[in-house]
């Protein structure tokens, strides 16, 4: 005859057995899980302390460029996503760094600002561009018109001989289309055959949301993966800090953030850019 309490009883016991080998099996990957991250922030501060007594210069860019232009498209873009390298390029003081800024920001206050921030930065109120078109609008939806970046980028290149650019590359760290329009127009000036030979273009590489925001963790992944970079240690960092404080419109609770967690006040990476390459990724996005 059929016994059911023995049979609820079998099912019950394995039921609990289940439940204690996934109580186990939990418990073991979360172990793993925590002594990994725990090993990897080791390796993190590790390498971070090692290089703070390292040359860096082998990873930086070659040369170094003699006449650097940084082209960025609002007041604040040159020290919340460039500080570090602007930083060693005027602590090796080797390279005359010349700013290119294509709009004002949509204050004229903003323009002052800039003046006072690249200041702290060691950069030349004469080194210093703002371009003010009705054109240009500051707008994170408005891809600016690549030729009259394009144009007036290549003005510039000519008139001052410069041997290096430097902008950002295609995603912009942000996402902002008035980023994304300064990489696009420096895309077509390699492509058109329009750039000096004596001059070579570089991009600020955009990472993703978690490495953005995960400072020294980033480390390994930067330079790993990286041409070129430039880190500050945390010492350094503050007149970084310092700097973007003369934004004071822009100096709002979420850009203090920005500041404070964002790995590009600690490490700038970059990557020489050329025709071959810019023609293959463009391929790749039209397919």
């Amino acid at each position: 005859m059929f016994d059911l309490s023995l049979t609820l009883s079998y099912i019950n016991k394995q039921i609990i057995d289940i439940e204690k080998w996934w109580w186990w099996y939990f418990r073991e990957v979360s172990i793993q899980i925590v002594f990994g991250l725990i090993s990897y922030i080791f390796v993190c501060i590790f390498v971070y302390l090692l290089l703070k007594k390292v040359n860096h210069e082998a990873w930086q860019l070659p040369g170094p460029p003699s006449r650097l232009l940084l082209v960025t498209a609002h007041p604040d873009d040159e020290v919340m996503f460039f500080g570090p390298m602007i930083y060693w390029l005027n602590k090796q003081n080797k390279t005359n760094i010349y700013l290119l800024c294509f709009s004002q920001g949509g204050d004229k206050k903003r323009i002052q600002e800039l003046w006072d921030c690249a200041k702290i930065m060691g950069i030349p109120h004469a080194n210093v561009t703002i371009i003010m078109s009705t054109e240009l609008p500051d707008d994170p939806t408005v891809q600016w018109p690549s030729d009259i970046v394009a144009e007036n980028i290549l003005q510039y290149i000519e008139l001052y001989k410069m041997d290096a650019v430097v902008t950002f590359d295609k995603y912009g760290v942000s996402g902002h289309r008035n980023h994304i329009s300064l990489y696009y127009a420096v895309a077509s000036l390699c492509l058109d055959k329009k750039i000096p030979s004596y001059c070579k273009l570089y991009i600020l590489e955009s990472v993703n949301l978690l490495r953005k925001y995960v400072q020294i963790l980033d480390l390994p992944f930067s330079l790993l993966m990286s041409s070129y970079w430039y880190l500050v240690t945390y010492e350094q960092r503050k007149i970084i800090h310092t700097a973007m404080a003369a934004h004071k419109s822009q100096y709002v609770w979420f850009r203090r953030l920005f500041m404070l967690f964002s790995r590009y006040t600690l490490i700038n990476t970059l990557q020489e850019v050329n025709a071959i390459d810019l023609e293959l990724d463009f391929q790749l996005d039209d397919h």
